[in-house]
């Protein structure tokens, strides 16, 4: 595991990046120490931002339903791959865009200018429409032109039955038949983690993630010298984790841990 990061270590943390799902949440159900950490964060006043790639919701529906799972943040506390692309839009210009995302999420980008004939950019996200056709459509979208925005190529995620394919996939099909490269928003891009620290006005060396996704949390964050906690909930396969370069600072079985260690 290489150098293991002791407890006095996590406990003098200035702030923390905290992965949502399969770490506080599990298709839908509240995972063991999840509302005990975020209390803990709140009533210490511990800096901290949710960094989800989760693409499915809108910001504002991201945070009703962590309020109704009694996990009190502000909406600010959500750093998602869906909102940062918004943002990323906004800064290229407001380029004319076709999405290929949720329709809950659209609420987050009803400022853009659609575009569903010849789009400068195609914005992929969680989409649970694709077919042939539609993934035939965006291919031709870029071989006449369009850019690829991908808010985040996350390989699985963990459902109720099982494990589901996810964004990536499509957004690397894409890139393979087209031969151009997209520009990926959420995790593991730099940037987006570098947003998240920006926002705390916090430097890598100070804060800490934890995750259940061994690349796009873990590696993604030690990249900029982020300490990375790696839980034992979620998608978490212990056959990935014997068979990587990727190692994490520490593994934990649950945010339970942490919410142990920074309060003994």
């Amino acid at each position: 595991m290489g150098s293991i990061m002791n407890d006095l270590r996590i406990k003098g943390a200035k702030g923390f990046l905290l992965d949502l799902d399969g770490v506080f949440i599990q298709s839908g159900a509240i995972l063991p120490g999840a509302l005990e950490t975020v209390e803990i964060f709140n009533s210490r006043n511990i800096p901290y931002r949710f960094v989800t790639n989760t693409t499915t919701k809108s910001r504002d529906t991201l945070h009703l339903g962590l309020t109704r799972q009694d996990i009190i943040c502000n909406k600010e506390h959500i750093f998602s791959a869906g909102y940062s692309g918004f943002k990323a839009i906004m800064q290229m210009g407001n380029p004319s865009c076709k999405f290929f995302i949720s329709e809950d999420l659209k609420k987050d980008y009803k400022f853009c200018d659609v575009n569903n004939e010849d789009p400068d950019l195609i914005v992929i996200g969680d989409y649970d429409k694709w077919d042939v056709a539609s993934i035939n459509q965006a291919f031709n979208y870029v071989m006449g032109g369009s850019q690829i925005l991908a808010l985040h190529v996350g390989r699985y995620y963990k459902v109720k039955s099982g494990l589901k394919i996810d964004a990536g996939a499509f957004v690397k099909a894409l890139e393979y038949a087209t031969g151009e490269r997209a520009t990926v928003v959420g995790k593991p891009n730099a940037l987006f983690f570098k947003q998240a620290l920006d926002d705390m006005k916090l430097s890598p060396e100070d804060v800490i993630m934890v995750g259940d996704d061994l690349y796009n949390d873990i590696r993604g964050a030690q990249k900029l010298k982020i300490k990375g906690i790696l839980v034992r909930t979620g998608k978490y396969d212990s056959k990935i984790l014997q068979n990587t370069n990727v190692k994490p600072d520490r593994v934990f079985d649950s945010i339970k841990n942490l919410a142990d260690i920074i309060k003994s």
